[in-house]
């Protein structure tokens, strides 16, 4: 597991267990994401799958927002997962299952207002993965990209990143009487089964969403 907050991998490792294995570093640092990685994959005898999660909302009008902040977002909702990606994948064994596996958004796939430079985020991660299933394909390396809608995450829920004016309407939609995110398990779960799967087939596309999530 990496990720930044050293605190957070701790209570991670006291769940999962002795296997679980916890590295501090920030995918937006790529002069130490190769090593970091590189560091995980020696410790653990190799790699099996890659599955990058690292990510942030962003809510505001493009004409007000502040692309500084724009550049940061990219940096880690894009170039973070395929860097990532990069420094992985030259751990994965020649044969057997080996798997890569986004997480997008549904805000890759439907329009919304206000959200253009986190849709243009996971858009972009969208249209890499295309390109990055045919580069792996003839290794046997399954890629797969996971558009999860609006789930009761830190990155969605508690900690969106306000960047300029919201219009009214920006906002998520739900169908009445649906007022709360429903908790992330699922999710985790269609992840867990993607990996799960034979040798030599994979899912390479998955859109999950609340029942009641009307938009996006």
């Amino acid at each position: 597991m990496i990720a930044r907050r050293r605190a957070r991998l701790g209570e991670l490792c006291k769940e999962l267990g002795q296997r679980a294995i916890a590295i501090q570093s920030d995918v937006t640092n790529l002069d130490d994401l190769g090593s970091d990685i590189e560091r995980a994959a020696t410790t653990m005898g190799g790699l099996d799958a890659i599955v990058t999660v690292a990510g942030r909302g962003m809510v505001g009008t493009v004409s007000t927002g502040d692309p500084q902040a724009w550049r940061e977002l990219l940096d880690l909702n894009l170039v973070g997962p395929l860097a990532t990606v990069r420094y992985g994948v030259q751990h994965f064994a020649t044969e057997g299952r080996r798997d890569v596996i986004f997480v997008g958004s549904v805000g890759a796939i439907t329009p919304a207002a206000c959200v253009g430079i986190y849709a243009a985020s996971k858009r972009g991660l969208r249209a890499a993965f295309d390109t990055i299933r045919l580069e792996l394909a003839a290794q046997g390396i399954n890629v797969g990209l996971v558009m999860p809608g609006v789930f009761d995450t830190e990155g969605l829920v508690g900690a969106v990143w306000i960047n300029g004016e919201v219009n009214e309407g920006a906002m998520p939609e739900f169908a009445a009487g649906v007022t709360t995110p429903p908790k992330p398990g699922p999710v985790a779960d269609s992840i867990a089964f993607m990996l799960g799967l034979p040798n030599g087939v994979g899912i390479n596309e998955v859109v999950i969403r609340p029942t009641g999530q009307l938009r996006p």
